[in-house]
């Protein structure tokens, strides 16, 4: 059994920025987009810590998405580094 890294709050939080960039990311990449539907809906649930590093894979992609909004990259670009760093602690 794996601990809980990321608490319910976060993981509510990193779902709805997975879900606010669905609708951007079609523009962008599908496969993008697909996998940001399929997290958002994922986070619900405890993830693993091999998922939780794809999150965090994903979003990191997502803040270097050039013709995203600036703030919604840097909420990506943020909870990419938390994700990692509770990964690594």
């Amino acid at each position: 059994m794996f601990p809980v890294l990321v608490g319910r709050d976060d993981a509510a939080t990193i779902s709805q920025l997975l879900h606010d960039a669905v609708p951007l990311l079609g523009r962008i990449s599908q496969d993008l987009r697909d996998a940001a539907s399929y997290w958002a809906d994922a986070m619900v649930e405890p993830l693993e810590p091999p998922d939780l590093s794809t999150v965090a894979w994903l979003l990191r992609d997502i803040s270097h998405a050039d013709r995203l909004p600036r703030s919604l990259r840097d909420r990506a670009r943020y909870w990419a580094t938390y994700l990692q760093g509770r990964l690594v602690s």
